[in-house]
């Protein structure tokens, strides 16, 4: 096998890890087995929260993994994606696909370069500072968590023979110090700069022009800009409020950010104007698939959000 090619491990079936040599006696400690598995579902869950397929429609919970046991005659434990995740409330069987193959992909890649030792190639992949030092000290706890006992991948065979995919060599931590990434703010920003609201006067002269003069500035740290709403539409559906409902907006990485906890709503979008529409689809989906679920299904946080949505909304009108 050429050293670059990758061979895929998907999750959702099965990743089998040989611990201990194939001529060991076939025992595995509880204490080392518990480690590899523990150090295993970080890892994976890693991958999962800075894979760029995560949103709203996928979980963290679909990438916990569950123990499927031994094959007879053989210390090579056994673990897959569980497939009994938590409900969401924005669940898609299409994203979460991409999500899952996005994280195998990932997974494959990593475990080919762990085989090589070649344990810089990981952080090639990831641009944010965080992201880079969280999945090499994930790959550094799974890389030790066997013990004295080396660890592999393999695959098996028809005849219940197991083959090695990839070894998992031991990063030293001499290696990981070297490879982590100082998460510092970039260079170009002036710490001295700061965002503040104002209130403005509008004011129009006799030529028409229009004039805006701020009356009142108030830092970030004492006011926040809001939105305003006593109903909301959204694919010939009309919700109108008994009260109208403040959301939060600010800028976030370039963009638009509007958040009510309450109604558990976090829209995004490239401006304001994008921003309100992802709000729209959010509470109309949000409200619709509350109402699907029954009360036992949900979480004290969901049941609480749930009826924070009943006790808003006075009508519902169909366009």
């Amino acid at each position: 096998m050429p050293t670059n090619e990758i061979q895929a491990i998907d999750l959702d079936k099965e990743v089998l890890l040989r611990i201990g040599k194939p001529s060991d006696e076939h025992i595995v400690p509880w204490s080392i087995l518990k480690s590899v598995g523990n150090s295993l579902e970080a890892l994976v869950l890693t991958l999962a929260k800075h894979s760029q397929e995560l949103n709203e429609a996928v979980s963290l919970d679909d990438f916990k993994l569950d123990f499927s046991g031994f094959y007879n005659g053989s210390p090579v434990p056994a673990f897959k994606l569980n497939n009994h995740p938590k409900p969401t409330l924005f669940h898609s069987d299409a994203s979460i696909h991409r999500a899952k193959k996005a994280v195998n992909d990932d997974f494959s890649r990593i475990m080919r370069d762990v085989s090589e030792g070649n344990f810089k190639a990981i952080l090639d992949h990831y641009t944010q500072p965080e992201a880079k030092n969280e999945v090499i000290k994930r790959v550094y706890e799974f890389s030790k968590a066997g013990g004295e006992k080396p660890v592999s991948i393999v695959r098996r065979d028809a005849e219940n023979h197991f083959y090695q995919v990839y070894q998992v060599k031991k990063l030293k931590k001499s290696v990981l110090i070297k490879l982590l990434v100082e998460e510092n703010l970039p260079t170009d920003i002036d710490s001295g700069e700061s965002t503040a609201v104002a209130k403005m006067i509008v004011t129009t002269t006799k030529g028409g022009k229009v004039v805006r003069k701020p009356s009142e500035i108030y830092n970030d740290k004492e006011a926040t800009l809001s939105l305003k709403l006593d109903q909301i539409e959204f694919l010939g559906h009309k919700y109108t409020f008994i009260a109208p409902v403040l959301f939060q907006i600010y800028q976030e990485g370039g963009g638009t950010i509007i958040e009510n906890e309450q109604l558990d709503i976090y829209a995004a979008g490239a401006n304001l104007t994008q921003a309100k529409i992802e709000l729209f689809s959010q509470f109309d989906h949000t409200y619709n698939r509350l109402t699907e679920l029954q009360d036992d299904q949900l979480s004290k946080r969901l049941l609480r959000v749930k009826q924070y949505y009943n006790l808003l909304i006075n009508t519902v009108t169909n366009l």
